[in-house]
């Protein structure tokens, strides 16, 4: 399962959600809210704008885009973020100690 950021348009306006796509690349879920940008350092949130800067180049979602919920696959659980963060070397100073 993979996930990136797409634009959602829903009641006249745009959101930008996570999106969550099984192992054929079909739309498996998404994220209730809308994303916003974070970081824990200025790298990392310059990459996050990066990410939902993605979205506005891709199609244009709605709700009727997404699998009922009955439809949905189960998700198998995979790496924390802690984890997948250190496997990228995204270690934040305060965690490494410093």
């Amino acid at each position: 399962m993979h996930w990136d950021y797409r634009v959602f348009f829903e009641d006249g306006i745009y959101t930008i959600r996570t999106v969550y796509y099984d192992d054929s690349g079909a739309i498996a879920a998404c994220s209730e809210k809308e994303s916003a940008p974070f970081g824990e350092s200025l790298e990392e949130l310059q990459e996050e704008l990066n990410l939902l800067q993605e979205a506005l180049k891709k199609q244009v979602l709605s709700a009727s885009d997404l699998p009922n919920k009955g439809d949905r696959p189960k998700a198998k659980r995979g790496k924390s973020l802690q984890a997948v963060r250190q496997q990228l070397g995204w270690q934040s100073e305060v965690a490494k100690g410093n």
